[in-house]
Formats: C-alpha cells, sequence, structure tokens
C-alpha cells in the first residue's frame, strides 16, 4: 500500500514476547524513548487484566517494525481444488501464500500494538496458559538510518494519529461489559421517561429546540455512572468486564428506582413520563427564557452528585430527592440565575467552578453538612458572591433555606 510492502502474518503470544520489543528504537534520544516507555507502561496493566479475565478477548492486528536484515520469503503454491466449485482461482492470488523465515539477526519491534506487546508480556508473567493463543502481525522494513528513522516514525504517528478512540457514544450504543452502558440502554427501551424521548447526540448538549427529548443519552450515562459506581472497586476497571446478570440486574433495578422516585417527587419529569413522545412535553420545561434545571444536562449531573453525597452521608436516596425536590428548579430564578443561567444571553453557565459551588450549595440547603465537601458554610458563601458580583449579606436568606432540616 503506497511504499510500503508488508506481509500480513500470525504470531502466538510466546513469540510476541521473544521477539518484539517497543518502538523506542525509531528515537535516537535517550529522553524521548523514556517517554515512550512511560506511555507504554501506564496502559499495559489494563491489557494485561483484559487478557486474563475476558474470554471473548481479540485484538486488532499488531504492526511490526523488521531491521538488520531482510527475512527470507518462501512462497507456496495455489492450486485449484477439485472440490472448490467457484471460478479458477485468479493468478494475482498466486504467490501471495507463504512462509517469512527469520534468521535471528533481525530486529522486531512495534510500530502500532505498543501496548498490547507490554500487555501480552505482562499477561503470560502472571498466567503461562496463554502462550499459545495467537494475534495477527503484520511486518514492514524499516532502515537504521536517517532517513529510515524518520519514515518509521511518520508511519509511527500516522498510525496512532488516525486511530481514533472508541467515543463515549458508541460505548453506550454498543458496549456489552461495562454495566452502566447496559443499564443506559436498558432504560431507554424500557422506562417511559426515556423511550422516545432522549436524544441520541453523541455529546452531553442538547439544543433548547429539542421539544422532545427529556436529557441526552450521554448525560443518562453519566449520572448513572455518578450515583452506583459501586464503592471498593476500581470503577473504570470493573467496567470493561461484564458481571454476572445477577449483578446486572440489581443495578438496573437500583436505577429504575431512582428515576421512579425523581418521577414521583418532581411534577415535570412525571408530566413527560406520562406523555407520548410526539407530545413534546418537553419544550414546557426547556426554553429560551430558562425552563427546569433538571432539563439541562448540567443540572441533571449536579443533582446526581448531591443525591451521591447525601446517601454517602447518611440519607436515604428517597429522602435526598425528596428534599432537593422542594428547592426552586426554575433555572431563571434564585439559586440559579447568575451562577448557571445566564439571563442576559439566555444560555447556560455551567462551568467547573460554577458546577462546583452548586453542587455545594444544593447540599447545604437539603441539609447537608459541607464539612464532607471538605469546605465550609463561608467559603461557599464567599465563591457564590463572588461569582454573581454581589455582596454576601444579600445572599444570606438563600442559604438559610437549609435551615428547616
Amino acid at each position: 500500500m503506497g511504499d510500503w510492502v508488508y506481509y500480513v502474518t500470525i504470531l502466538r503470544f510466546e513469540q510476541v514476547v521473544g521477539m518484539i520489543d517497543i518502538a523506542k528504537e525509531i528515537h535516537t534520544s535517550n529522553v524521548l524513548k523514556d517517554m515512550i516507555q512511560r506511555q507504554i507502561t501506564n496502559r499495559a496493566k489494563q491489557i494485561s487484566d483484559y487478557i486474563l479475565n475476558q474470554p471473548q478477548r481479540f485484538f486488532n492486528s499488531i504492526v511490526v517494525g523488521v531491521y538488520g536484515g531482510s527475512p527470507d520469503w518462501y512462497e507456496l503454491a495455489i492450486d485449484t481444488n477439485p472440490q472448490y466449485a467457484g471460478d479458477e482461482i485468479p493468478e494475482a492470488y498466486d504467490g501471495i501464500v507463504g512462509f517469512l523465515r527469520f534468521d535471528g539477526t533481525q530486529k522486531l519491534y512495534a510500530i502500532d500494538g505498543q501496548h498490547r506487546v507490554m500487555g501480552i508480556r505482562q499477561a503470560l508473567d502472571k498466567n503461562g496458559q496463554f502462550t499459545g493463543e495467537e494475534v495477527s502481525a503484520i511486518f514492514v522494513a524499516h532502515r537504521n538510518d536517517t532517513e529510515g528513522m524518520e519514515r518509521t516514525r511518520r508511519l509511527f504517528t500516522t498510525l496512532n494519529r488516525y486511530a481514533k478512540p472508541v467515543s463515549k457514544s458508541d460505548i453506550v450504543a454498543l458496549d456489552e461489559d461495562d454495566i452502566v452502558a447496559i443499564a443506559t440502554r436498558e432504560l431507554v427501551e424500557n422506562h417511559p421517561l426515556f423511550h422516545e424521548k432522549v436524544s441520541l447526540a453523541k455529546t452531553k448538549a442538547i439544543g433548547v429546540r429539542d421539544n422532545r427529548s427529556f436529557t441526552t443519552i450521554i448525560t443518562l450515562y453519566d449520572v448513572l455512572d455518578i450515583l452506583f459506581r459501586l464503592e471498593g472497586q476500581k470503577w473504570n476497571e470493573f467496567k470493561r468486564l461484564r458481571p454476572s446478570e445477577d449483578v446486572i440486574a440489581e443495578f438496573y433495578d437500583n436505577c429504575m428506582k431512582f428515576w421512579d422516585h425523581m418521577a414521583e417527587q418532581f411534577y415535570p419529569l412525571r408530566s413527560v413520563l406520562e406523555s407520548l413522545p410526539g407530545d413534546n412535553t418537553a419544550k414546557l420545561y426547556r426554553h429560551r427564557k430558562g425552563g427546569h434545571l433538571l432539563f439541562r444536562p448540567i443540572g441533571l449531573i449536579i443533582v446526581a452528585h448531591v443525591v451521591r453525597k447525601a446517601k454517602e452521608t447518611g440519607l436515604s436516596e428517597e429522602e435526598a430527592i425528596k428534599r432537593i425536590s422542594r428547592v426552586s428548579m426554575e433555572i431563571s430564578n434564585t439559586p440559579w440565575v447568575g451562577l448557571l443561567w445566564d439571563k442576559t444571553n439566555h444560555r447556560m453557565i455551567g462551568g467547573p467552578t460554577q458546577q462546583k459551588v452548586a453542587r455545594q450549595l444544593l447540599f447545604y440547603i437539603i441539609g447537608g453538612d459541607l464539612k464532607s465537601m471538605k469546605t465550609s458554610y463561608e467559603n461557599v458563601l464567599q465563591e457564590y458572591a463572588g461569582l454573581l458580583n454581589r455582596d454576601e449579606s444579600e445572599l444570606v436568606s438563600v442559604f438559610n433555606q437549609g435551615t428547616e432540616w
């Protein structure tokens, strides 16, 4: 392809470990070699755990550079099989099957697939039963001179630049191991609050003109991820391996209960739940003049964080939601106007600082102890006043809503 000659082959895991190095040799600088080594080491354990724990493991091809001598290529003739009922095999396929023979003088290293090589090494160190497993490999020639190293570096960066990471929307739509993705899909399919009432946009944001959708599927995923991540687990690693069906069922049941509680306490959610998709009920609660906090992705994320923190500090989920429902949710009113809602430009603000203060403020209003958030009433009041450019004394009444608890 282009000016690259390549061979598509198969290697056993033990051959990968014994024959292939990582691509640090494409740099003469020790600093750059060390940089590549660190980047690889940080991800190799994830690959190793995947090999050791995922029965349906599969890799795409490792691209291997060869230098220090060309391997010998031995072609195998392809004769028409008498049992083959198709047309005669084209001449173009003659000579494309054979054996590559390395005499041991060549050096091999991964141009693309360094993490997989290191992960395979670590997996075999822990469990030798995987030595015979196979992975496809593509061999390309490399010259160990200035021009050759430049050419190989270009291939290295090209392969890695255009290898687009899996997007969150792809994970939500397709991942059969991630428990949050599985539960998200189930809610979208079965829960009346979301069925045909959720935006499938690939971002968290939702357009103000979307009159049909309560929220986006990415926001729904993030809310569940915040609320139900399991304590005592390395959560991101846990989501890479499909748990038992009992665990999935319990997780989904908890998700259903949360949204049922939300719909019970918030009339706007209940009205969406009870409506038909074509009723476009969402337009009543998300519009240019503002609307309901829960109909903005930022608002849902903030509420999810506060419910999670309330549960961690001893409040039940149902009670936390009930208390939050008594706080004004109209984003064009106090306490959200100027903090999360720009009433002049009719848009959400929602920077990291605003979201942090909004979480702390809401948590305090429902009776939460701000020490558990490693802050204090005085600090939150000061930050809140600063963001609104108002005197602290003018805003004390906002915080006093929490005294009823």
